[in-house]
């Protein structure tokens, strides 16, 4: 299994070293082969990696798939685009000597706690804008807005900026 990581951080896996560099870049297999030729010269034909950011190592020493299924938590799956890895890589411990100290997969809870609070966040928008919509007919042209509900409408506007914690909101009660 192959890893690509940057500054410590997963970017890709993939089962061959082509296909991990392939998704990093986020390229098409028909994109790839010409990538490729044009980084490769020489004779005999010698490819040239150095313009990356991003390193590609073959990860050995552990079973890469059952260590990402037991870090799944640390896993964002992003519908129509490639997973975030909150993971990190380090070699220093896959080359250990030190006994127990061979996993060189570590979770970034700092990223993971992020990640999760800015889900938290989303989905109270996605409350308060549901919300309002509930009541859109209600500020149309032709209609007037009793006090009550302009009153309830302004709250459900400020309901994030309000709040310093997603998961002890208290919305206001529609009239």
């Amino acid at each position: 299994m192959f890893i690509s990581h940057k500054s410590n951080t997963i970017k890709a896996i993939g089962d061959t070293e082509r296909d991990c560099r392939r998704n990093t870049k986020r390229m098409s297999l028909e994109d790839y082969w010409p990538w490729i030729a044009s980084i490769t010269s020489g004779d005999p034909p010698v490819i040239d990696y150095s313009g990356e950011d991003y390193t590609v190592v073959e990860c050995t020493d552990e079973d890469v798939e059952q260590r990402l299924i037991q870090l799944s938590d640390y896993i964002v799956h992003q519908p129509m685009k490639d997973s975030i890895y909150n993971i990190k890589y380090y070699a220093t411990k896959r080359d250990s000597e030190i006994e127990g100290v061979k996993s060189h997969f570590i979770c970034d809870d700092t990223a993971k706690d992020a990640r999760l609070l800015a889900d938290k966040w989303t989905a109270v928008r996605r409350d308060r804008d549901r919300r309002l919509a509930e009541t859109d007919y209600l500020a149309l042209s032709d209609q007037t807005l009793s006090n009550s509900m302009k009153t309830y409408r302004d709250s459900l506007r400020d309901v994030p900026e309000d709040n310093s914690d997603p998961d002890d909101i208290t919305g206001p009660t529609k009239p």
